[in-house]
């Protein structure tokens, strides 16, 4: 098995993110039916400016909280990652930072049909 580095083209690992119906040896899914059945397996994606300035411009962005504080942005969305793509490595080992915390043992890869920078868990993922 080869390492995965920065640079190189991944795939998803079929084996692990699906179950026995979709093609995987998973029982039961990932995170959701629809998911698997659709091969996708869920990233986290951080928001951008445009992302801020389209979420201010919405009613519920307004007002305040049930605390009495003011509404915060988004600080990431989930991406899908499908089983059929390959997908470029931005970086192979790092902790990605959203919704105020730190997560370990990702990998930030580049998805090339919408541009945008994906961090997916590491071990889900195999070299093409």
């Amino acid at each position: 098995m080869k390492k995965i580095t920065k640079g190189c083209l991944v795939k998803l690992n079929v084996d692990l993110c699906f179950t026995f119906k979709n093609g995987g040896l998973r029982k039961y899914p990932h995170s959701t039916d629809e998911n698997d059945n659709h091969g996708a397996f869920e990233g986290i994606r951080l928001a951008n400016t445009k992302d801020v300035k389209e979420w201010n411009k919405q009613p519920y962005s307004k007002g305040l909280t049930s605390a009495g504080e003011s509404r915060l942005p988004p600080t990431a969305f989930l991406h899908r990652v499908y089983k059929n793509r390959v997908y470029t490595v931005i970086k192979a080992r790092c902790r990605g930072r959203w919704s105020y915390r730190t997560w370990p043992g990702q990998t930030l890869l580049l998805d090339t049909y919408t541009g945008y920078e994906i961090y997916v868990d590491r071990n889900v993922l195999e070299v093409v």
